[in-house]
This record gives structure tokens, C-alpha cells and sequence, in this order.
């Protein structure tokens, strides 16, 4: 694509002149405007896009000097070149006023048409060479106003050559009071820092150097690039500061997620390894007295042994049979801590007489290691308003805990005594306490400070933490203090002498208190006339419940199933007075026998008084066995004295266990009115 023509303004008020000249000019290939004065010229000037001026000096009116420097003074001719071509003044002085008044070459006529030419190409050349310039410094400071950081060329003294907008942004203040100073002396008036110490490492290692600093609620990133000539000596830098406060605050926050995501993966680990210990340490504790009653039990069934050895057994087996239920109540009680149903029964009670009880409780095994429990305890203190049997229970677990943890010959220490409107109880003991490590997690379930399996103490990290809920729920806290290992523990329970209604749940309990219950055959209610149905898959549960209701004088009738219990009330000649049935059996369950039970006519037996003998022992499991069509629930294991009183009050028996009915049905669930006037009439 050929190069467009250029345009050349030429001003003469010689027509000759205006014509040799034009000619030249046109053989050269230009374009030619021509003007007779400076007035004209100056208005040719407007109308037309040109590239360069030939410019007379003696001209009618506006000389040739005035014409030039009007042309330079004006910001949008200024950029064209002006050519004096004069045959007047041909002086030095001359030539000197015109290239002072703005011209860019002087030329003295006659001129040989290949030096004007060759001036006039020059000078073209040269104005094309700096609109390029001056296209390029435009083009770098735009690119240079469009980096977001603030960028700054400095010298060798660190003094600001340049800038872009950014970094006079970030200064706040106007160019005029940016270059020329020093880049530090500005940090530190306009944001708060700044040495020359980045600077002078930068040009005395010619590297990069940086920092970040903090500075007014902000923070700060600068950077100093060292600028080196060919010799590799320093000659400057280019200079950056940014704001990064933003960056910084994602950074916070991406560390504080990723320490809680840490955290979490931690305590998911720990929940995990803890779960695991758990299993396995609750798979021994169900284990070992499995083991004492399974195996006493196959001896005596394989042989015979004298008196002694016979009660040493039975003895066994019966410890290890209520230390295996004892396990089961906890893990029980914790699951209705977690799901907030743990009941209390609130009513005025003496504390004392309950932290005597579960002393009395803890004497056999505190003797048993040479244990003293040594007692001060406030005669005068006031009754307080709670469950009297849970906060024995809560007592009971930390004298069995200090108990437990005292070597031989120790000493445990009850302190109970009123301090302001509060009760204070303190259990210490001289055993091998607490490490400082492990004092956070002491109230935490399943949590205990030795979990392997060579370790000396059983049980399953259940007690304190069912302490702490129990104390809780009566509106008090509970507290541990030890000096460490082998300096014994101090464990203070403080409960408010005057409570209110403890923190409950909407359910209400049902449940049957058959716990701590002694067997004493004698005390058994009389049963005699009595006809039971008990149903149970198992065959154990099944012998064990007959042989307590017979030995009462019962009359007994097993069934293996839901069906072969309504085949035998279909058939029976003799309406059952009560039906024993088990919850969890194959094919159709209790709750389903019971339906069908009430769905028979009165005179069928729908009627018949029935209580629920299940391993499902959850208050939940409580609801729906009366919703269904009980009116007793029992969770096993369940104490002889337990099912016969529970049969003996169904059938409806006079005497001193009709006394204890209100008690079972305030604790139970009270039967249906049909069902109670039933039991009158048998």
C-alpha cells in the first residue's frame, strides 16, 4: 500500500518565488498549499491537515517571525515543522531570531532544489520520528496507569523519576509532589513507614529486595527492582508498592480454615480412636464377667462341691451378674443424657442421708483394700430439693472412683458442709491422681487417661461424665483439682440449697425402679391361683421367670412365640390372669402380640392384665410398650422380687404389695381403668 502524499503549507508573498518553489515541491512528490501573507498562511493552517511550513520572514502584515511563533504557540499546530526560506534576511542574527521565535531550520534563498529537498525530508523525518515517540510514551504510560500496583522509576539516589496513577493514589498526593523526592520520605508521610534500608540492599546487591509490613490498619507489599546499564553498574530501580490488605485478609482466613479444618480432622481422629477404644474396652468389661459366670456356672453343672465352694460360686456369679447390669445402666443413662430424656424426681430430700447411703454402699470394696473413708459432714444442713437416688448414684461414682484409683492403705476424705446458699461436696483422695494433660477431659464420656490394654483400672469412662450431667441437671457444677501423678485428686460437687425444678424434658419418665433390689425368696408375694402366660424365645429367660412365679405358687404355661401365645389363650379352658411377653422375638414381636391380645373380646381374654419383660430399656422403648397395650414395662435384667410384685400387683393381690401399686404406677404408668377394675374381679 503506497505511503500517503504530504502536505506542505508554503508561505511567500513572492509570486515567483511561490511558483520555482511549488514546482520543486510537487516534483518531489508533495502537496502543495500556498498563501500570500502570514494572515492567509495562519488561516490555511486551520483549514488544512499539513506535515511542514515554508515560511517567508518578510511578509505584508504579520511578519515571518510572528507567523512561527504564533504556529509554535498554539498546542494544536505546534508539532509542525517550519522551514524560514527567506532572501532577505540572510544574516546570522537572523538565522539566530527565527530559530529562537520556534522554526526548525533556516534556509537562505537562492537555495539548490536538492538541499530544500533534502531539509524538507529531514525535517519531515524528524517530526514522524517524534509523533512515534510521543505514540510509544503514550502507549507506556497507559500500559503504565493500567498495572493496579503503584509502580515508580527511581534514580540512583531512590528519588522518583516517574510514576503511574496507582502509586499517586496510593501516596495521595498530587504528581507535582511526587517526583523529584525520595520514595521512602513519601511512604512515611503519607502511609505511616518507610526507610531507605530496602533501597540501599537493592543497590548494593543489585537483587530484588522486599518486604510486607503492616501499617494503619493496612498492609503493605514493596518491592525494589534494581536498573543496571551495560557495565552491570546500578543506575536506579523500578519501585513497587501495593496494598494487600485484602490478600493478607484471605490469607488469615484461609489459615483459620484450614486450622479448624485441621482441628476438625483432629477431633474427628481422636472421636474415631476413641470409639474404637471404646468398643474394644466395653468388649472386655462385658467379657470378663461373662467369663466368672459362664465358667462357674459349667462347673457346677459338671459336678458337685461342697457348701463353701457352692456359695463362693453363686457369689461370683451374682457380683459379676450385677457388675455386668451396672455396665449396662450406664451406658443406658448415657444414652439418655445424649438424647436429653434422663428423668429426675424431684422432692425435698436430706443430702446427707444420701452421701451416708452410697458411703455405706462403698464400705465392702473401700475395706476390701485398706481404704479408710473418713467423714465430715454438716448435721445441720438444710434439705435441698432434689432426686434423692441419682445424686446417691452421682456420689456413689466418685467415692467408687476414688476408691478405685487409691492404692492400698489410702485414704478418701468426704467433706460436705454450707457455704453462702450453697451445698459444697468434696471426695478427695490420696491416689495416684490426675495429669495436668488429661484434667480437660476428665467429665468427657469414654474418655479415660489410660485406654490400652495393658492398663490397670476396668471400666468404661462412663461415671464422671454421667456425675457432671446429674449435678448439672440439679442446677449445680461439679469441679477437679490434682497436683499431677501420684498426688491424688479433689473432686467438689456444688448444688444451691434452695433449687428450683431442675432442667427436664417434655416426655415424662416411664420407667420401673427394679435396680439394687436384694433376692430374698421369703419376701416373695404369694401367687397361688395364679395363672401366668409367659412368652420369651429364649429359653433361659423363659425357665428363670417360671421358676421365680412358680416358687410364689403360680401356675405357669411357656410359649416359645407370638403365635403359639394366641393359640394358647384361644384354647385355654382357664382364662391367664397376666401375660409375661418378651419384645424383641423372631417372626412377630411383642408389640405386635399385644395388639392382637386387645384385639380379642373381654371374654376371650383381650382383656388380660400384661407386663413387658425386654432388653429394650430406653425411655422411648418405655412409651411405646404402654402405648401399645402394656401396662408394666420391665428392662432386663430384672430382679426375682421385681416380676413377681409387678405380677402380683397385674392380678389384681391384696396386702403389702397393693400398698406399693401407687408407687409402680406413679414410676410405670398407671393401667387402664378397664383393665384395674378387671383385677378387682379376679
Amino acid at each position: 500500500m503506497p505511503e500517503p502524499l504530504l502536505t506542505i503549507l508554503h508561505i511567500d508573498d513572492n509570486e515567483a518565488n511561490r511558483y520555482v518553489v511549488g514546482r520543486i515541491l510537487r516534483n518531489a512528490g508533495f502537496v502543495v498549499v500556498e498563501a500570500a501573507s502570514g494572515e492567509e498562511g495562519l488561516k490555511a493552517l486551520a483549514e488544512h491537515n499539513l506535515d511542514l511550513v515554508i515560511l517567508d520572514v518578510k511578509l505584508p502584515g504579520l511578519d515571518g517571525f510572528e507567523v512561527c511563533h504564533r504556529i509554535k504557540s498554539n498546542p494544536e499546530t505546534a508539532f509542525i515543522p517550519v522551514l524560514h526560506l527567506s532572501a532577505s534576511f540572510v544574516k546570522s542574527e537572523d538565522k539566530a531570531q527565527g530559530l529562537d521565535s520556534g522554526a526548525d531550520a533556516y534556509l537562505v534563498q537562492p537555495v539548490e532544489p536538492i538541499e530544500l529537498i533534502a531539509t524538507v525530508r529531514s525535517l519531515v523525518r524528524i517530526r514522524q520520528a517524534e509523533e512515534s515517540a510521543l505514540k510509544s510514551a503514550r502507549e507506556w504510560q497507559t500500559t503504565f496507569d493500567s498495572i493496579n500496583d503503584g509502580v515508580g522509576l527511581l534514580d540512583r539516589e531512590g528519588r522518583l523519576q516517574r510514576c503511574n496513577r496507582s502509586l499517586i493514589e496510593l501516596l495521595g498526593k498530587p504528581l507535582s509532589e511526587i517526583l523529584g523526592y525520595h520514595h521512602h520520605d513519601l511512604m512515611k508521610i503519607s502511609l505511616g513507614f518507610g526507610s531507605g534500608d530496602c533501597f540501599n540492599r537493592a543497590k548494593e546487591t543489585c537483587r530484588r529486595e522486599s518486604l510486607e509490613t503492616e501499617s494503619r490498619g493496612r498492609w503493605f507489599s514493596k518491592t525494589i527492582d534494581p536498573v543496571l546499564d551495560e557495565q552491570g553498574k546500578f543506575i536506579g530501580a523500578v519501585y513497587l508498592l501495593a496494598d494487600i490488605t485484602d490478600r493478607k485478609q484471605i490469607e488469615h482466613e484461609r489459615a483459620q480454615l484450614l486450622a479448624r479444618e485441621q482441628q476438625a480432622r483432629l477431633e474427628a481422629e481422636a472421636a474415631n480412636r476413641l470409639k474404637d477404644e471404646f468398643l474394644a474396652t466395653l468388649s472386655h468389661e462385658l467379657r470378663s464377667p461373662l467369663n466368672a459366670m459362664l465358667g462357674w456356672t459349667r462347673l457346677l453343672n459338671s459336678r458337685k462341691f461342697d457348701e463353701v465352694t457352692t456359695v463362693k460360686a453363686m457369689q461370683t456369679i451374682e457380683r459379676n451378674a450385677k457388675a455386668q447390669a451396672q455396665l449396662v445402666e450406664d451406658l443406658l443413662d448415657v444414652s439418655r443424657i445424649i438424647q436429653g430424656k434422663l428423668r429426675l424426681h424431684i422432692r425435698p430430700m436430706n443430702l446427707v442421708d444420701a452421701i451416708e447411703a452410697a458411703i455405706e454402699t462403698m464400705l465392702p470394696a473401700a475395706n476390701a483394700k485398706e481404704i479408710q473413708i473418713q467423714t465430715v459432714l454438716d448435721p445441720a444442713l438444710g434439705s435441698i430439693a432434689g432426686d434423692p437416688d441419682r445424686l446417691q448414684q452421682a456420689i456413689w461414682n466418685l467415692l467408687s472412683n476414688a476408691v478405685k484409683f487409691t492404692p492400698k492403705g489410702g485414704q478418701v476424705r468426704v467433706l460436705v458442709e454450707q457455704v453462702n446458699s450453697q451445698v459444697e461436696i468434696i471426695v478427695a483422695d490420696t491416689g495416684q491422681g490426675i495429669s495436668p494433660e488429661f484434667i480437660p477431659f476428665v467429665f468427657d464420656r469414654f474418655r479415660q487417661a489410660d485406654s490400652s490394654i495393658t492398663r490397670s483400672y476396668s471400666g468404661l469412662g462412663l461415671g464422671l461424665a454421667i456425675v457432671r450431667h446429674l449435678v448439672e441437671l440439679h442446677g449445680g457444677i461439679v469441679r477437679v483439682h490434682s497436683l499431677g501423678k501420684g498426688q491424688g485428686a479433689t473432686f467438689t460437687v456444688k448444688l444451691p440449697l434452695l433449687s428450683t425444678s431442675p432442667k427436664t424434658s417434655t416426655v415424662d419418665q416411664i420407667h420401673a425402679t427394679n435396680e439394687g433390689q436384694e433376692v430374698r425368696f421369703e419376701n416373695l408375694p404369694t401367687l397361688e391361683g395364679i395363672r401366668i402366660l409367659i412368652v420369651d424365645d429364649e429359653a433361659d429367660a423363659r425357665n428363670f421367670v417360671g421358676t421365680v412365679l412358680e416358687t410364689c405358687g403360680a401356675s405357669v404355661t411357656a410359649v416359645t412365640s407370638a403365635r403359639e401365645a394366641i393359640e394358647a389363650i384361644s384354647i385355654s379352658q382357664f382364662s391367664f390372669h397376666v401375660l409375661v411377653s418378651d419384645i424383641g422375638m423372631p417372626e412377630e414381636d411383642g408389640y405386635q402380640l399385644i395388639r392382637k391380645v386387645r384385639a380379642l373380646k373381654p371374654e376371650q381374654g383381650g382383656e388380660i392384665p400384661a407386663v413387658a419383660l425386654t432388653a429394650y430399656a430406653r425411655a422411648e422403648d418405655r412409651l411405646q410398650t404402654i402405648s401399645a397395650g402394656y401396662q408394666m414395662h420391665l428392662s432386663k435384667p430384672v430382679e426375682p422380687a421385681a416380676i413377681a410384685n409387678v405380677v402380683a400387683n397385674l392380678a389384681g393381690r391384696t396386702g403389702e404389695l397393693a400398698q406399693g401399686v401407687g408407687k409402680w404406677e406413679s414410676e410405670v404408668g398407671s393401667p387402664s381403668p378397664s383393665v384395674r377394675e378387671k383385677g378387682k374381679g379376679i
